[in-house]
């Protein structure tokens, strides 16, 4: 088998464990909040400031970490972040506040990084030829494990508790961590020593070509998504009535990531085709319009309807916005520049949570997934409008094709 194709499996079942892991925990922090840690009032409050304070601290890290990597290789940060990350999950069984679950968070937003750095391995070790279709299998991985995670999270915290569910996130992503460095192959050579800095060798590519334009789209998406978070896990259980299970949840919760594995590759073909600009486009007015039935339903059957047929729609976007940048980005700063769109997506996970938080407490729940609805148009249009057609001029295709 070719390198670069078993790096993409070996990096595929890494990035599935490492979201696996991450979904096993995160969206039942309102749960854990209420019921480990004592927290009786702002609940999702809460629940957003924790989302938001890992996510804004990794917007300051990405970006050096992706430099670091395109200076001393994606495999060594890769490594990095996947030791941090396990180590983590391990201190957050740990705490007994949640002011120390928000100081492991801010921990992990700075010092992790796990799955942005392989997908910047996977864009640096690939053949052109086969960049679209590796990205968009990568990602299908990452949401694999958002399938998996919320299933498995939900029957661990009724069985074991969610304080050895995260215990035993932490196993599984220090023994994913320890596969990639045994199993991932990168020829890695050192660039030369060059003038200059991190931070002014980001400026330079900002200024440069389309690049802001598509950072802009990752964070109106980003915020779009994540200012459900905070509020998705309670609705969900609020809608399927008293006394439910916590893995019924789940299921619901993880239907998009069933979407994305069944559609991300029929739109990667659809990406080849007509433009990634105008797939990652159609895929977020179409996640925008079965959103807004989200705040009107009744029941689980037919919030997980929605949830499942928006994650059809938006399965274009994530490996959409990556296969954007490989476009217009020299290989050799790629790595800068998946840092950027991790800060940039990072920047909108910080956001999201803030506002679903907040709304959801002084308005109501339902009224969090209007502002998705409003907030994915909005994005919609600007990839139409302006990224589509900046990438057009810098790449040179026709957009009548």
């Amino acid at each position: 088998m070719e390198s670069w194709r078993r790096n993409v499996l070996i990096l595929w079942a890494a990035v599935f464990i490492a979201s696996a892991c991450w979904t096993m925990v995160m969206p039942f922090m309102p749960v854990f909040l209420g019921d480990d840690l004592g927290v009786t009032a702002g609940v999702t409050a809460w629940a957003g400031l924790l989302g938001a304070a890992g996510s804004g601290f990794s917007v300051l890290s990405a970006p050096l970490w992706g430099a670091l990597g395109d200076r001393f290789g994606r495999k060594a940060m890769m490594v990095r972040a996947g030791i941090f990350l396990g180590l983590s999950y391990v201190l957050m069984s740990l705490v007994r506040s949640p002011q120390e679950l928000l100081g492991v968070r801010i921990m992990i937003g700075a010092l992790t990084g796990f799955i942005p750095a392989a997908t910047a391995l996977v864009a640096t070790t690939t053949p052109e030829l086969h960049l679209g279709k590796a990205l968009s299998l990568v990602a299908t991985g990452n949401q694999a494990g958002s399938i998996l995670g919320p299933m498995v999270g939900g029957v661990l915290a009724d069985l074991v508790g969610i304080r050895h569910t995260m215990i035993l996130s932490g196993v599984f992503v220090l023994a994913a961590t320890l596969l990639v460095l045994v199993a991932v192959r990168e020829e890695f050579q050192r660039p030369a020593q060059q003038q200059g800095n991190v931070l002014g060798d980001m400026r330079q590519m900002l200024r440069v070509g389309p690049l802001a334009l598509v950072l802009l789209t990752s964070i109106l998406m980003m915020t779009s998504q994540a200012a459900m978070e905070p509020i998705l896990v309670p609705y969900i259980k609020e809608l399927l009535g008293p006394g439910q299970p916590n893995w019924m949840a789940g299921v619901i919760y993880s239907l998009p990531g069933v979407a994305f594995v069944i559609a991300a590759p029929w739109w990667a073909t659809l990406g080849g085709r007509w433009g990634y600009a105008t797939t990652v486009s159609v895929g977020l007015l179409g996640g925008a319009l079965l959103t807004v039935p989200q705040a009107l339903v009744g029941g689980g059957m037919a919030m997980g309807f929605f949830r499942l047929t928006a994650g059809l729609a938006l399965a274009s976007v994530s490996p959409g916005i990556s296969a954007l940048i490989t476009e217009v980005v020299a290989r050799e700063q790629r790595g800068k520049a998946f840092g950027l769109n991790q800060s940039a997506f990072n920047l909108g996970a910080m956001l999201g949570p803030l506002l679903g938080g907040f709304l959801g407490d002084l308005v109501g729940i339902r009224w969090v997934f209007v502002l998705t609805a409003v907030l994915l148009m909005v994005s919609a249009a600007w990839c139409w409008t302006f990224v589509r057609v900046q990438v057009q001029q810098r790449t040179g295709t026709d957009l009548s094709a």
